[in-house]
């Protein structure tokens, strides 16, 4: 008699049934506790054990077959065919501190997208959902909507703080975030780019130390080098962010005058650190008088349990800039995000003023109609699950297809993959090489202001897979066609 799954724990809450079995099979076999050849309980075994429909058992063995796990034979039932690739460990990470360094971003990014490339390529390099994930329809709804009333609008003057529907939204978001705000204490930015650069020019000056995990966002170092500043990279530690022991070392060593990360699903590895961590570094700046600029771009995509709370949640002295956007995973063609400055709100707010009068209405009275609706949590219960299997399924055919001993991130939610290749690879040549046959994806170094993770690479998954399959093989294709250790890839490949 065949084995029967345990219970899948990382699952989105809303995970069909055939899934959820599928999966606990799929463990079973990374495991050992099936092996190739072992027969697999009938479907009717299936159905009584789990107490499922006929259509949830078929469904569980179909989609086995699919991965190859399992085969059918003719009046004998399901046998295990093949067994998941081993996993092994997750990518390094930098150990101790590095810098200060000034950023220098904008060459390096610019030597890997060559002159010529596809005019539509797929872009697997931004951490952007793609339209077929999308609430298109809605959002168009919303539009049409927010245009009928926006004659009414026209002719008043547009608020540079935005529009007080969209931060009454807002409002209500941070609150589902752990956070206690007002539409008074929230701007709207166009997004969060330029949420953590409004944070940076109030907080710091040209020249300045900034700290920030390692591997950082790669927006955040953008905004870095924008502005002259200078960082010293910490290391993120998966499951718990950023070092607080080194942390607190390099505060003693000199002055910093911000500290830039994203303790809630980390950008880029995906994990989330734990509640006492936040609570415990929450309490470290306010102690060292120490300015937290807190991304968030993936908080409301963590998979398998409720929203984890920001950062600014355990702020009590205001010493958290909280950023956040919609444009991630929702509207990215709105480009709207939101700043909550804390006790330099009226600072942000006078910068905000000075550097653009306001931001476009329409958008901004769009999104606010989505959110009154009721539509955005529906939105996201429907991406959760679609970009865990999108993840999943990305992950698993690059340990399977990729050159031995690659490592890849095992994220806690959000879409992106961060992907360490054995060494002799080059991500940045890997990049510059995928844009040449239409695909987009950013290179490991661009992820440091130190220049490491040279043979790391970051592939965002926000797509069906069915559309990130081929893009797969594709970069397969090139790492193949590599020359080694100090080969680069090949040109023309």
């Amino acid at each position: 008699m065949g084995t029967s799954p345990r219970p899948l724990d990382d699952a989105p809450e809303r995970c069909p049934k055939y899934l959820k079995l599928a999966k606990g099979f799929e463990r079973q076999l990374e495991m050992g506790s099936l092996r190739i050849g072992d027969r697999l309980p009938s479907v009717r075994q299936l159905r009584q054990e789990h107490r499922v429909s006929l259509a949830t058992a078929v469904s569980c063995y179909a989609w086995l077959e699919r991965q190859g796990y399992v085969r059918a034979r003719p009046k004998s039932g399901f046998f295990v065919s093949r067994v998941p690739i081993p996993e092994g460990p997750t990518p390094d990470i930098v150990a101790r501190p590095r810098g200060p360094f000034p950023v220098r971003l904008a060459a390096s990014r610019a030597e890997a997208v060559p002159v010529e490339r596809p005019a539509e390529p797929l872009r697997l390099g931004p951490a952007v959902v793609g339209p077929a994930l999308l609430p298109m329809n809605r959002l168009n709804r919303s539009l049409r909507l927010a245009l009928s009333a926006f004659a009414d609008h026209a002719i008043r003057p547009e608020d540079p703080r935005g529009e007080l529907r969209l931060r009454r939204q807002i409002a209500r978001i941070c609150f589902r975030q752990g956070i206690t705000c007002s539409s008074q204490d929230v701007l709207v930015t166009a997004g969060e780019t330029e949420a953590t650069s409004l944070a940076l020019r109030v907080v710091a000056r040209p020249g300045d130390v900034v700290a920030l995990e390692s591997p950082g966002c790669y927006e955040v170092l953008q905004a870095l080098e924008a502005y002259g500043l200078r960082a010293v990279e910490i290391p993120h530690m998966p499951g718990e962010g950023i070092d607080l022991r080194l942390l607190a070392a390099e505060a003693r060593r000199r002055r910093i005058a911000a500290l830039l990360l994203s303790a809630t699903c980390h950008n880029a590895l995906g994990d989330c650190a734990s509640e006492g961590s936040k609570a415990e570094l929450v309490a470290l700046a306010t102690r060292l008088d120490l300015p937290i600029v807190e991304g968030d771009p993936f908080g409301d995509l963590v998979w398998s349990r409720e929203r984890p709370r920001a950062l600014k949640a355990f702020d009590t002295a205001g010493v958290v800039i909280h950023c956040g956007s919609l444009a991630h995973h929702l509207a990215p063609g709105f480009n709207l995000g939101w700043i909550n400055a804390g006790r330099w709100h009226a600072a942000v707010e006078r910068l905000r003023t000075f550097g653009d009068l306001a931001l476009p209405r329409l958008p901004q009275l769009a999104l606010a109609e989505f959110l009154e609706s009721g539509a955005f949590e529906k939105h996201l219960r429907q991406l959760r699950l679609a970009l865990w299997r999108s993840v999943e399924a990305s992950r698993t055919e690059i340990l399977r297809t990729f050159p031995p001993g690659t490592r890849v991130s095992r994220p806690e939610g959000g879409f992106v993959l961060w992907v360490q290749l054995p060494e002799g690879y080059d991500g940045l040549e890997l990049q510059r090489a995928a844009a040449a046959v239409g695909i987009e994806i950013l290179a490991g170094e661009l992820f440091s202001a130190a220049g490491q993770y040279t043979n790391c690479v970051r592939i965002a998954c926000g797509h069906p897979f069915e559309t990130l399959r081929p893009a797969l093989l594709r970069l397969v294709g090139l790492l193949k066609r590599a020359r080694g250790r100090e080969g680069r890839l090949r040109p023309g490949a």
